[in-house]
């Protein structure tokens, strides 16, 4: 079966890329993980001491062929072509193997043309700048058996069997929260999106905290029946207003695999974790 790339250019609908123009084809798409280990020197001291590694951008280079009948369809096929591709728009990316897994990327420069003096055939390359560096679910945590054929797939962490995952909490004070990422959702450190939503009654204080990765959160406001209080990585909002002030102003991470999160103060809260799984490849 040939392979297929999908493509969703800003808000317009997703796309196959062999749609783009009569007689393109998609070949294949790759791309690396990029990590920048950072050392410090000491005058004086043989080697260098680690100071702190981060996960850079990288290229998914994606390979196309195209075949046209004459020169007048080869100028039309190279219009389509740039005019789709080459936009300032963020393009959504997947491929039939991972349709479960997408990238948020920027087409860079690329050049189509002939293989050669008359020839009727292009192959060519398009690399695609992957500004975060990552990989995501499709959709995020709390949607997971909703949408559990189309978006789910082998090689994303997931525990077998999934009966226990769970996303969506009431009235307990011991959660279980899995993370199929390959590294610590960080919404302070390294911006991870990761929000929280709650519901309660009454003025009473109450926190989270992730007996795992040792982080917490504590708000001291009161809410009403008809309130929504979402913890938005590491800013607090009220029925969608900014309410940090009533926080100590801290923040949960997830660390990969099971997170045992503590409720402190109340027990009848509803909760609900919502984020994307980070893949590295």
């Amino acid at each position: 079966m040939d392979p297929k790339l999908y493509l969703k250019i800003g808000d317009q609908p997703e796309i196959e890329a062999n749609s783009i123009t009569q007689s393109l084809k998609f070949l294949s798409a790759d791309e690396n993980p990029s990590i920048a280990n950072s050392y410090q020197e000491n005058t004086g001291q043989d080697g260098s001491d680690f100071n702190v590694a981060t996960f850079n951008r990288n290229i998914v280079n994606a390979n196309f062929w195209l075949h046209f009948k004459d020169w007048q369809s080869y100028k039309l096929a190279k219009h389509e072509i740039y005019r789709k591709l080459m936009t300032k728009e963020t393009i959504r990316m997947r491929t039939d193997v991972e349709m479960g897994k997408v990238m948020f990327v920027r087409a860079g420069n690329f050049e189509v043309k002939p293989v050669m003096d008359n020839a009727n055939d292009a192959v060519f390359t398009i690399p695609f700048d992957n500004p975060s560096g990552y990989k995501y679910s499709l959709y995020p945590s709390n949607q997971f058996y909703k949408y559990s054929v189309a978006a789910w797939q082998y090689g994303m962490n997931l525990p077998i069997p999934t009966d226990n995952l769970k996303y969506h909490f009431t009235n307990l004070t011991n959660l279980y929260v899995y993370n199929a990422s390959d590294i610590t959702i960080d919404p302070y450190y390294q911006k991870h999106d990761l929000k929280i939503i709650m519901k309660r009654y009454g003025n009473q204080h109450f926190g989270l905290v992730n007996n795992t990765t040792g982080t917490s959160w504590n708000y001291h406001g009161s809410l009403e029946l008809n309130d929504t209080l979402i913890l938005d990585g590491i800013n607090t909002y009220k029925n969608g207003i900014t309410d940090n002030l009533n926080t100590d102003y801290g923040y949960l991470t997830l660390a990969p695999g099971w997170n045992n999160i503590s409720v402190t103060g109340v027990q009848d809260l509803d909760i609900l974790f919502s984020f994307p799984f980070i893949y590295l490849a």
